[in-house]
């Protein structure tokens, strides 16, 4: 995205979050950009396109920022906590975008945002269930995804509080209380024996296709960021298998996940065979 394109975004969010969306005008926001009206539409045909490039560039910010993390060679529960710290401080810096998204009563959920929110909720849930399974291990599997709902809905409580309560808390403290909160769930679901509502086959049905395909492009993304940073041969090798078998248009699933056994064995990596293990679900 342009510069020019991220000067009007990040201007129209503070006014959407000031006035709110509907009662802004194009006008205004050119206006606040120092620039003409027709100016405006030649980066954004509307309104209500711009309303979607606003979530689709800080959804990318946030991805971006967290994929950085996932490619470095850290141990998962580490590595868990510096992406809930990362996505805690990406929410807090971008505190007007989350206002007009609580106060705004009247956005356009036209069907191209409702998809895209839809899009971003079913990434959630692959995000948190990978790095749980990464942390507790295959025999927790059965909990994960309803361990995933929870997670989000405790850390969307905490969020609320720092934006729109507006407290003042240690990002990475919060991480770590967070993932100890993490620990209690997962624990209380193997002491008590629980089933748990959400199933894998429930998930199965409700995340489309394409998400899966776009879950690639994160892994290759991650893939080739380990291949810069990593010395050791055998990672390297592997890494570099796995990149050649996403190149062809019908991949081996059984390479695949041989591929992720080989990356399970270093800990740091745990993250990513498990993001392997479920694009081949």
């Amino acid at each position: 995205m342009d510069q020019k394109k991220i000067t009007i975004i990040e201007n129209a969010i503070k006014l959407f979050a000031k006035k709110g969306f509907i009662s802004t005008s194009v006008q205004e926001i050119a206006n606040e950009c120092g620039i003409s009206k027709g100016a405006f539409y030649l980066h954004f045909k509307s309104k209500d396109l711009l309303l979607y490039e606003l979530f689709e560039y800080y959804w990318q910010r946030m991805q971006q920022r967290v994929n950085e993390i996932t490619s470095e060679p850290m141990q998962p529960r580490e590595k868990f906590v510096h992406q809930l710290k990362v996505t805690i401080e990406e929410v807090a810096t971008h505190r007007e975008f989350i206002i007009m998204q609580v106060r705004e009563q009247a956005i356009p959920f036209n069907d191209t945002i409702e998809t895209f929110i839809k899009r971003m909720r079913y990434h959630s849930y692959l995000f948190y269930k990978n790095h749980l399974l990464a942390i507790y291990g295959e025999a927790k599997r059965s909990y994960v995804w309803e361990a995933s709902s929870i997670v989000q809905g405790l850390l969307k409580n905490y969020i609320d509080l720092i934006i729109l309560d507006n407290i003042a808390v240690d990002y990475h403290k919060l991480a770590l209380a967070i993932m100890r909160r993490v620990d209690y769930i997962m624990e209380g679901f193997e002491k008590h024996g629980d089933q748990p509502v959400i199933s894998e086959s429930i998930m199965r049905q409700i995340i489309p296709e394409n998400v899966k395909y776009e879950q690639l492009e994160d892994i290759v993304d991650i893939l080739k960021k380990i291949q810069e940073q990593e010395s050791d041969q055998e990672i390297l090798d592997t890494v570099e298998v796995l990149l050649e078998e996403f190149r062809k248009e019908d991949y081996r699933q059984a390479v695949i996940k041989g591929m992720a056994s080989i990356l399970e064995k270093h800990e740091e990596y745990m993250g990513v065979a498990s993001q392997l293990r479920s694009y081949c679900i």
